[in-house]
């Protein structure tokens, strides 16, 4: 308990009944009861002076209550210190010392004595100070009773009072030091904080208000927050503060506050209510913020954002225009490039037209990609979900290609599992553009084999009206290195220069293919190794719009398909088999048995092709109407028109799964004229156009099949005509 009072403190104190009215006092006095109240066997604590002048004992003080009987004043003597041994003791050797049970006028105690500070011999001319404890004798004589050790007991008391001051001490340092750190903190804190009474005066600013608004702390102190404060124009948040205040109530947000120049500034924070314990409000505590910068910067992101959105809007208008402005010249060359080749021309001549065809459809290809690029890019591409039929998506974006891989001998397959939907609710053009793209890649990067295009339902999607649908692209080309695969699906990226020497492009295809997948909610992946070809694969979910299609039924029909073997025959021959029906494979039509030869399908390529054109009529034990030939998409209409003498239909690779069925159900019932292409001799036909080169391709297309069109510029100039 001694250590809990610093001698300088007690050096300051008085020794006259005058000096209890001092702050000094009180607290020393504060402090005696609570060590009193903190042990209800404490009964008496007093504070002694040795003067040094006579070595009189007076009081300091005592932990009686104010103006009780008994109570001890600054200066009163102390009239038992000669006769008690203890306090003699203490004031002897400077050690603590213990005396009784001693009885006096207030009662009979055990009583303590301990030193406040260090006594040297050198201090014999200042006052020195004695803290004394006193026990009652009953309590004292009770806990020897308990404990049986006399010794213990006084040891315990010894002990107690150095023991109860040190957690005294240590208590009060720790709430001092806690109230240090915080006052530290509201002091360099960079925002301003202001406590405020009940009718809005500052009882406390910090350094960060006065930074903020000029004004010195003393200043501020008890002039009403309304001074500093500043409503513009329509601004309510001042009012809405005070409201607050009023009621009790935080209050966070904007404001305006006053500089001591007169200046307003915008400033962001809140007020909180501080409470009593019994909840009567206490005080408010405002924090705040200069937010000026901040402000501006907000300003500037706003004038950004907005400059970046009118950049997007012009962008978008640009990638429209540029949509329409660079295809209607490139349609206009391809358009009039195939007129060209219709016409009688030398081999020169059709050589240099062909190659302005190719190179037309390649900057077709090439403004295709950099257009949508940019517009998936700057996210202008929107989806639009239709109900769509993936076996047709697949066969179209096949056909597509079909040229392209007839000219290099690769076949076109596709397979489509039973249970897929017979459709999904997608966007279908963004499907094709996805197959066409990765088709178009096998198809170039594959020198000879097959591309294959798979489409599987994965199971497990956890919805019932939903699938998810895995398109695979098979090819047997180059093959691509492992540590290439993720590079390939970046924007202008080839495997190497080589490639784009060799096979061309801009290396935009996958990338689109890439961003389109994940646009539709999927993923996309790649297998490969160099030398084994590659495989494609992505996943789409979506709404089932109509359920799988029932199982084409083939039961009782005999198929001979005379194909060479290789992917074509296992593809038709596993389909037939799949309907139900039997398939009878050979190498060539003069290996199938006989009784397979009522219905064949005959591969019609190379040599066969050019042995058949050349004999006007079928030769003996031909069947015309029960052939189907098979032809690649490439073949001229002279080749076509000496074909059809000898079969009854020819197909077009890829086969269509769905016409392939139709055809042979109903081959018995089809007889196709042999006729030259359709005129239509003596048809007006009304062409609404505004571009002068599409106006004269339409036009002499439809004259090149007998019409008779009429050209206008716009819908004003049609309802006129």
């Amino acid at each position: 308990m001694a250590a809990a009072f610093e001698p300088e403190d007690l050096l300051r104190l008085g020794s006259r009944r005058e000096d209890q009215g001092t702050a000094g006092y009180q607290a020393q006095k504060a402090r005696l009861r609570r060590m009193k109240e903190s042990d209800p066997q404490v009964r008496f604590v007093y504070l002694f002076r040795v003067l040094p002048e006579s070595g009189r004992v007076v009081f300091l003080g005592d932990s009686a209550a104010p103006g009780a009987t008994g109570e001890s004043l600054p200066g009163d003597e102390y009239r038992h210190a000669a006769a008690s041994p203890g306090l003699q003791e203490i004031i002897r050797t400077n050690q603590p010392a213990t005396e009784g049970p001693r009885a006096d006028d207030f009662g009979t105690w055990v009583t303590g004595y301990a030193p406040i500070g260090t006594w040297t011999a050198k201090e014999t001319a200042a006052p020195r100070h004695i803290l004394g404890v006193e026990h009652a004798a009953a309590d004292w004589r009770r806990a020897l009773v308990r404990g049986g050790l006399e010794w213990a007991v006084l040891t315990w008391v010894l002990l107690g009072i150095p023991l109860g001051a040190w957690l005294i001490t240590r208590r009060q340092r720790e709430q001092n030091e806690v109230i240090r750190n915080l006052s530290e903190a509201m002091e360099q804190s960079h925002s301003a904080i202001v406590i405020l009474d009940r009718d809005s005066r500052i009882e406390y600013a910090n350094r960060g208000l006065s930074r903020l608004t000029g004004y010195g702390r003393r200043e501020m102190i008890g002039r009403s927050w309304r001074d500093f404060q500043a409503s513009e124009g329509g601004d309510t948040a001042v009012p809405e503060i005070h409201a607050s205040i009023r009621a009790g109530l935080p209050w966070e947000g904007e404001w305006s506050s006053r500089r001591k120049d007169g200046t307003t500034f915008p400033v962001r924070g809140g007020v909180t209510p501080v409470k009593h314990r019994d909840g009567t409000l206490a005080c408010f505590v405002a924090v705040f913020d200069d937010v000026t910068e901040t402000k501006r910067r907000e300003a500037e992101l706003r004038e950004a954002t907005e400059l970046a959105q009118a950049g997007d809007r012009a962008k978008s208008q640009f990638l429209a225009t540029m949509n329409h402005e660079v295809r209607t010249p490139l349609n206009g060359i391809v358009g009039f490039t195939n007129l060209l080749l219709e016409t009688p021309l030398k081999a020169e001549q059709r050589e240099y037209v062909q190659t302005i065809r190719v190179s037309t459809d390649a900057l077709i290809q090439l403004t295709g990609d950099i257009l949508d690029f940019a517009r998936i890019e700057s996210g202008k591409v929107k989806l639009e979900p239709l109900p769509c039929d993936p076996r047709e998506c697949i066969e179209d974006s096949l056909d597509l290609h079909a040229a392209a891989a007839a000219a290099k001998g690769i076949e076109l397959l596709h397979h489509i599992a039973p249970d897929v939907p017979a459709e999904i609710v997608v966007d279908g053009g963004r499907l094709r553009q996805v197959l066409v793209n990765l088709i178009g890649n096998a198809v170039k990067f594959t020198a000879q084999g097959e591309v294959e295009v798979t489409v599987a339902l994965e199971t497990g999607t956890g919805e019932p009206d939903a699938c998810r649908l895995v398109f695979a692209v098979r090819d047997t080309g180059i093959g691509i290195p492992a540590d290439q695969h993720q590079k390939l699906f970046r924007a202008f990226t080839q495997l190497d220069d080589s490639t784009t020497r060799r096979f061309g492009g801009t290396g935009l295809g996958l990338a689109i293919c890439r961003n389109l997948v994940v646009l539709m909610g999927g993923k996309i992946g790649l297998r490969s190794k160099p030398g084994e070809g590659s495989t494609f694969t992505f996943s789409l979910a979506a709404p089932v719009a109509s359920p799988p299609p029932v199982p084409p039924d083939l039961r009782g029909l005999r198929v001979g398909l005379a194909l060479p073997p290789g992917p074509l025959r296992r593809e038709l021959g596993g389909l037939i088999r799949a309907w139900h029906g039997e398939a009878i494979e050979a190498d060539s039509v003069e290996q199938l048995p006989a009784d397979a030869r009522e219905l064949r399908l005959i591969d019609v390529s190379g040599d066969l092709a050019r042995e058949l054109a050349s004999n006007p009529e079928p030769a003996a034990g031909w069947v015309q109407e029960n052939a189907l030939g098979l032809v690649p998409i490439t073949v001229s209409n002279e080749l076509r028109m000496a074909l059809r003498r000898h079969f009854r239909l020819l197909i077009n690779k890829p086969v269509h799964h769905a016409a392939l069925f139709t055809l042979l159900t109903g081959a018995q019932a089809i007889r196709p004229e042999v006729r030259p292409r359709t005129k239509y001799p003596g048809l007006r036909v009304l062409v609404a156009e505004d571009n002068l080169v599409n106006q004269r391709l339409i036009k002499r297309v439809l004259e090149n099949l007998g019409g008779l069109p009429t050209v206008v510029e716009n819908g004003l100039e049609t309802l006129e005509a």
